[in-house]
């Protein structure tokens, strides 16, 4: 296809938290044992390039909306400018927040402008403003988190001005990912599922984050969704998140899936998923910022629908079946490879 080699990215970012990067991976080493000490060795001269490249924004809840944005885009200048930048891909990585009070002005670039003159923090969300600020940069963005503003009229009119792609919601990295793969084949055997429940329990930051009922809204309703979709009806579902401090940056997902078969006998099925969040994640957000940027080199815009199989609540697209979402994902490839 084209792809851009992952040897040729360049890597920055904005953070809230002050501590070193190199502090930060070596306390995830200790808690987790994610990499191996010879690789921490190895990678130690890129993440302290990488370093100078982080803007820190430990004040950002301190700034109005309009100086957080100016901050942002200056940053972005800034990064592209200083290693010569052909393309920055804006990817969001946060830990999920409370969601946007509702508002008709998020459904129009005027209207978002508006809120964010006037300063209205109630209406536009940090996660809403790295939108804004990145396609304002002429920057593909990419929502990996569950937090809400991807959605929004407002930012596909941004995208549309501006013409760029862009896509999310929510990386789908655990218990989502599985269902998603699962549910099809009872619907293709015609065995009826009862009930689905399904527990999270998460010890990085982002369980932490999801401990906060405000912040946990959007995480839910997107991994309720997806069940109904796939099989045509609404089973009793129940997902629950929960922090143990304990895990680290490994999570796991109980499941518990009650079904009913031939002549309606019940019968259960029952699956243990174990696995570290950032080793889940990191490949897909590489895969996405090359995607995105092939997308953009091809003059693509707006929702990159072709992406919905890495996502739970994927914007555009009705379907929610692992396997064909990653139908959807092949064909745009071979198409593009006949194309050459």
């Amino acid at each position: 296809m084209g792809l851009a080699d992952i040897a040729d990215l360049c890597f920055g970012g904005a953070e809230i938290n002050d501590r070193p990067l190199a502090e930060s991976i070596a306390a995830l080493h200790a808690r987790s044992r994610t990499l191996d000490h010879e690789r921490l060795e190895l990678i130690q001269p890129d993440v302290a390039a990488v370093e100078t490249d982080i803007l820190r924004l430990p004040d950002a809840g301190d700034l109005s909306l309009p100086a957080l944005i100016d901050r942002l885009r200056a940053a972005i200048r800034v990064f592209r400018e200083g290693h010569d930048l052909a393309r920055v891909i804006v990817v969001n990585l946060i830990s999920a927040g409370p969601e946007p009070e509702p508002s008709t002005q998020h459904e129009t670039l005027a209207g978002l402008d508006a809120l964010i003159a006037s300063d209205r923090r109630e209406f536009v969300t940090p996660s809403l403003c790295y939108a804004y600020a990145a396609l304002r940069e002429g920057c593909p963005y990419i929502n990996f988190t569950p937090n809400p503003g991807t959605e929004f009229g407002a930012i596909a009119e941004l995208a549309t001005q501006t013409g760029l792609p862009f896509y999310g919601d929510d990386g789908k990295t655990g218990e989502t990912l599985v269902k998603t793969a699962l549910a099809p084949m009872f619907s293709a055997r015609n065995l009826k599922v009862l009930s689905w429940e399904g527990v999270n329990l998460l010890g990085n930051a982002d369980g932490r984050a999801l401990d906060d009922p405000l912040n946990r809204q959007a995480k839910l309703r997107n991994k309720e969704q997806v069940l109904a979709s796939i099989l045509g009806y609404a089973p009793h579902a129940g997902v629950s998140i929960n922090y143990v401090p304990s895990l680290g940056d490994w999570k796991t997902a109980w499941d518990l899936i009650h079904f009913q078969g031939f002549l309606d006998v019940p019968m259960t099925m029952q699956f243990t998923w174990q696995g570290c969040d950032s080793i889940l994640a990191a490949p897909l957000v590489l895969d996405l910022v090359r995607l995105a940027d092939f997308a953009q080199r091809r003059g693509e815009q707006g929702h990159m629908t072709q992406l919905a199989c890495f996502f739970k609540h994927p914007l555009g697209v009705d379907e929610m079946a692992l396997p064909r979402q990653l139908d959807m994902l092949q064909e745009y490839a071979l198409h593009h490879v006949e194309r050459g």
